[in-house]
């Protein structure tokens, strides 16, 4: 039994790639493709994913299919905007039959090692692309391109790297926002941080100890309720759990880098559930107020009926003086004459 093999001594991770083996027998030629991946020995920070199995779709040899998508999810994500120094990774999940060879492009060439310090990494069981330690020169237009002999697919990332800026985080003003709920119920609190370089979140509490909130140093005694691990975005949030009294008080949520640190803080308020009077009775008028609704009321209907009254009383005292008074008497200006009679005696 003849056994044929390909030996590739001291890889490098140029040599990652697709490998077919032609075999002859009785006059019928099958081809088999084996995928080879050599890596460094330091792995890439952002590769948490890189533990699940491959993405390759099973491919039936009797099947022939040109390349298509596996995993449309996670490729939604086209523009990618992130600080220097950070690890970049592009997937394009792919399969077909026979096994599609995945290369890639930059700004429309094609994207060899030697075009970027440092090199990049292919992994070609993830359908991958990474890129550590991004600078600013890495910024452009990356094109995946997925084929095989019955037919080609493609796919664009665009990248953009962003130069640090040597400041201390920046909190989102409004947050973390009081909070107010019921003993029993569930608290959330949100803290948005924004900083160029990796912060470190923490909630704290004060607290006291041997009844002091401050130590001899001066520094005041606190209680870490959660700070950020692998993955700083979970930090951001704090959910308390069937909350107590006890769980009343002030929240302070921390973030900082190597430049500076910044904080800000929330209330957490309590509330007592109460029965249906007592609310209805807190949401009526007080009862002094309906007393001075309905004094006000009664004075201004008595004021009114007292100006009615005066002003009847006055019409009538100029009626009066009208009708009592003595009757002008007019003279006569017209003359009339008189003549005497004369009686003549005869």
């Amino acid at each position: 039994m003849v056994r044929n093999y390909l030996q590739i001594k001291e890889t490098t991770p140029r040599d990652s790639g697709l490998y077919a083996c032609s075999v002859l027998k009785n006059s019928q030629t099958s081809i088999h493709f084996y995928h080879v991946n050599v890596t460094e020995a330091s792995s890439s920070g952002d590769d948490e994913d890189d533990n699940d199995s491959s993405e390759d779709a099973s491919n039936d040899s009797n099947n022939i299919r040109a390349p298509f998508w596996t995993n449309t999810d996670k490729m939604e994500k086209q523009l990618y905007v992130v600080p220097a120094a950070n690890t970049v990774k592009l997937r394009c999940p792919a399969g077909g039959n026979p096994t599609p060879r995945l290369r890639w492009l930059k700004n429309g060439k094609e994207f060899k090692q030697d075009h970027r310090i440092g090199g990049y990494k292919v992994r070609i069981q993830h359908w991958s692309l990474i890129m550590e330690s991004v600078v600013p020169s890495d910024k452009g237009i990356y094109t995946c391109i997925v084929e095989n002999e019955h037919g080609s697919i493609n796919h664009t990332y665009h990248l953009d790297v962003i130069e640090r800026s040597s400041r201390r985080p920046i909190l989102q003003a409004g947050l973390p926002a009081n909070v107010s709920v019921l003993v029993g119920g569930d608290a959330e609190f949100v803290c948005k941080v924004y900083s160029d370089a990796q912060p470190h979140i923490r909630w704290v509490r004060y607290i006291e100890k041997n009844g002091s909130r401050y130590g001899v140093d001066g520094s005041p005694y606190v209680k870490v309720l959660k700070h950020s691990g692998i993955n700083s975005s979970s930090a951001e949030v704090l959910k308390l759990y069937n909350v107590t009294e006890e769980d009343a008080g002030e929240y302070i949520c921390t973030a900082s880098n190597y430049i500076g640190e910044a904080n800000k803080s929330a209330w957490l308020t309590l509330l007592r559930e109460q029965d249906p009077v007592s609310s209805l009775e807190e949401t009526t008028v007080p009862y002094y107020m309906e007393i001075a609704i309905y004094s006000t009321g009664i004075f201004i209907i008595v004021c009114l009926v007292v100006i009615c009254y005066v002003c009847r009383i006055r019409q009538g005292a100029t009626k009066k003086k009208n009708f009592t008074g003595q009757p002008v008497v007019h003279k006569l200006s017209k003359r009339i004459p008189l003549h005497r009679q004369v009686t003549e005696s005869r």
